[in-house]
């Protein structure tokens, strides 16, 4: 996935909590945009979860679904 359609979703005017889906089947709830930072070239993004931080290579997020 490109880095502009996890960006899209997060710039929301009302933003709404979303679950980005790994290829390997792992989901992440996203409930705040500002829980997500870029790397530079924007290839890989780090989420926070409460205390846990998640790295993820966009190349391996298949989906964003809205969280339900």
């Amino acid at each position: 996935m490109k880095a502009v359609n996890l960006l899209d979703a997060l710039e929301k005017p009302k933003f709404k909590p979303f679950d980005l889906c790994l290829d390997n089947g792992r989901v992440i709830r996203i409930k705040h945009p500002d829980c997500v930072l870029f790397n530079d070239p924007k290839t890989v993004a780090v989420i926070a979860d409460g205390e846990h931080l998640h790295i993820v290579d966009l190349d391996h997020v298949s989906n964003l679904a809205l969280a339900s």
